[in-house]
């Protein structure tokens, strides 16, 4: 069923106008009356009033609207995923064009890589229980990639209702960031939208009535670590935006990414290059999941990948003088459960799962040269693949970014804060380009999200 044209009545309803025409008026009377009229007014009734600075004023309303318009949002970096040129196609069988209900089906599907449903959705305020009634789950939580749903007739909807996209959640879901189309009266009827929880519902957008959590494949997406705030910025799509987790590892450290316990998705690490050590976060559930041990000798270049085929991410480090490997599967101190050399010294080592197999395999990639060399075993011997990729002196990356069972590669440059990647081991172009962060940070790749 295609969405009604009008999927926000009226465009800005006019109950929205009456509301905002009697909040001003209310203020301007306030104002006109002058401190000492509010004094009294405070002293003759026995309340705590908050006052509210300029600063917080704008977060104290129910939303807030980022940008308008697909150039303005993304010029201040709120994509649209190019909605203005992808729009006029219909996704997931919705009316194409300047609709909310194609629009989110555009962002779920592109950028998210959800399977097109079986079944029709309807219009936005029948997604949710159309959704939950094909078992898909809906709730109440925000999660980013979730759709916000708003039932129709809901405060400033029509009887059709509305649909989002969830792009950010804050702390202790205070607060929801989403991108829309056709939400009324904004330029190229697309916005970026901060509503906050528990506020009043007496203007602007209202925080929706259910989110959808269509399933949402598993991949490695991009992030990068400052080395000035000891941040680590995550990007849950392999597009250009806001980042939508910033944990923080502190300052001076190398961080790492993997999947340390097995099971769900990629988690957070670091090596203090002073001392040899290895801090790894989440490792088992609970307040004391965080493992940290020495293991090998100071100034190495640390490694992460699956080296026994055990489900779960081990660590190692490089050698740079030597060129040379010490693989660990374990997450403690102890002997190396490998120990190799590959390639000559002063490389930039890399680990992957390049043939889809159970096990990491080792490789290197020449700064001097843009070569990348890769190896299946675990041992010293010639590389199965060997090619160049990109311009020299990049930094290699490596990671699943279709989210098939193999790893392909990828590079980082500094320069310009851009990520390319590629799909396969072959020679060919970069299939994605991403700009993600300022220029000269530390690029990281993970499966931060996904089922």
């Amino acid at each position: 069923m295609p969405e009604d044209r009008f999927g926000v009545s009226g465009r800005i309803t006019e109950r929205r106008k009456r509301l905002a025409s009697r909040l001003n008026r209310r203020n301007r009377r306030l104002l006109a009356a002058g401190l000492p009229l509010m004094a009294i007014a405070a002293a003759a009734l026995p309340t705590v009033i908050a006052h509210v600075n300029a600063k917080d004023a704008s977060s104290a309303m129910p939303s807030r609207t980022l940008c308008t318009g697909w150039a303005r949002c993304t010029s201040h970096g709120y994509p649209s995923y190019h909605y203005q040129t992808g729009g006029f196609r219909s996704y997931w069988r919705m009316s194409a064009g300047d609709q909310c209900t194609n629009y989110t089906a555009f962002v779920e599907s592109t950028v998210y890589h959800v399977p097109e449903p079986s079944y029709l959705l309807g219009n936005g305020g029948e997604w949710a229980a159309t959704a939950a009634a094909h078992g898909v789950k809906v709730n109440h939580t925000p999660a980013v990639g979730a759709v916000a749903e708003w039932d129709g007739g809901a405060v400033g909807m029509s009887s059709a209702g509305h649909v989002a996209v969830v792009e950010a959640v804050g702390p202790h879901h205070s607060y929801i960031v989403i991108s829309q189309q056709h939400i009324g009266g904004q330029l190229n009827d697309y916005d970026w939208t901060r509503i906050w929880a528990h506020r009043s519902t007496t203007m602007w957008q209202t925080w929706p009535s259910h989110f959808i959590h269509f399933r949402i494949p598993r991949r490695a997406d991009v992030g990068y670590y400052n080395h000035w705030t000891g941040k680590v910025s995550e990007r849950y799509s392999q597009t250009s935006g806001p980042a939508n987790a910033k944990p923080g590892i502190g300052r001076g450290k190398i961080p790492l990414v993997g999947n340390w316990r097995g099971r769900g998705g990629d988690r957070l690490g670091y090596y203090n290059p002073r001392y040899g050590t290895f801090r790894l976060f989440g490792v088992v559930r609970g307040r004391h999941g965080t493992r940290t041990f020495k293991f090998g000798p100071t100034r190495m270049i640390p490694l992460v990948g699956d080296w026994n085929g055990s489900g779960h991410d081990g660590i190692g480090y490089y050698n740079p003088k030597t060129g040379t490997y010490y693989l660990r599967e374990k997450l403690s101190r102890g002997r190396p459960l490998s120990k190799f050399k590959f390639g000559p010294a002063h490389m930039v080592p890399l680990a992957g799962h390049w043939t889809g197999g159970r096990r990491s395999g080792v490789g290197y990639y020449n700064p001097r040269t843009g070569l990348f060399a890769l190896r299946n075993k675990l041992s010293s011997g010639p590389a199965f693949r060997k090619f160049r990729f990109g311009p020299k002196h990049m930094v290699p990356l490596a990671g699943s970014w279709s989210g098939k069972r193999w790893d392909s590669v990828g590079y980082y440059n500094r320069w310009t804060g851009t990520f390319h990647l590629r799909e396969g081991l072959a020679k060919r172009r970069a299939a994605v380009a991403i700009r993600f962060g300022p220029r000269k940070m530390v690029p990281l790749t993970g499966e931060w999200y996904g089922v």
